[in-house]
């Protein structure tokens, strides 16, 4: 079922601040373009999904040392499964764990596929001129300022609905999750956080309709 087409201007949903904290920054990621934030140690990071049924490609380094970043790959053999679970820490390429799932609504995300990026589109559908989750990303750095060189393969595919079928298959099934829904995070370094609002509109992925995700930083309230 195709999710409806957007009505009036994107309003970032409430979500649950924790004991302890108070409200920070929010930064709305349009649809289907990219941006980035900072956060700190010690402090909360949400990404909310502001209309439902949207996957978001996130890629985080340590603003300490940029050569160490989140991996996926690293991420799965730490944790031993595919989907990382609240409670559960994300890892570095070198094993250190830089977030920690406090909150998660959804529960359904894509460690395994690199997000899409201009040869996908060429590739799979003929098309030179279509947005990209790594294009996304690297719009997101580059408004922002930040130096940091992404690629494909270190994307987490936030929300994606990938199931894998009993022959190996990869098969992408439309989310179910609503306007509001977010993941929680304990942030555990000082970190570059870039994410996109996948523009996939050719498959399942996003109910066929591209829409708004969000940042939202809540810091410690002493």
């Amino acid at each position: 079922m195709t999710k409806p087409a957007p009505q009036g201007p994107a309003t970032i949903p409430a979500t649950p601040i924790p004991d302890g904290y108070v409200a920070g920054r929010e930064i709305l990621i349009p649809a289907g373009h990219g941006r980035s934030v900072r956060v700190s140690a010690g402090e909360i990071l949400q990404i909310v999904d502001v209309r439902g049924q949207q996957v978001t490609d996130v890629m985080a380094w340590r603003l300490a040392d940029p050569d160490e970043y989140l991996s996926p790959g690293h991420t799965v053999s730490c944790l031993t499964h595919l989907v990382p679970r609240e409670g559960e820490e994300i890892f570095s390429n070198h094993r250190r764990p830089i977030l920690r799932i406090r909150r998660d609504t959804v529960g359904r995300h894509d460690l395994i596929v690199p997000c899409c990026d201009p040869e996908r589109y060429e590739r799979d559908y003929g098309l030179t001129d279509h947005r990209s989750c790594l294009g996304n990303i690297r719009e997101g750095l580059e408004l922002a300022g930040e130096t940091w060189e992404p690629r494909a393969e270190l994307a987490w595919n936030v929300f994606m609905n990938n199931q894998l079928q009993p022959d190996g298959a990869i098969l992408t099934v439309e989310p179910p999750h609503p306007a509001g829904s977010y993941i929680e995070f304990d942030v555990l370094d000082d970190l570059g956080v870039v994410a996109s609002s996948c523009p996939q509109d050719l498959t399942a992925c996003n109910g066929y309709v591209i829409t708004e995700m969000a940042f939202r930083v809540l810091r410690p309230a002493v």
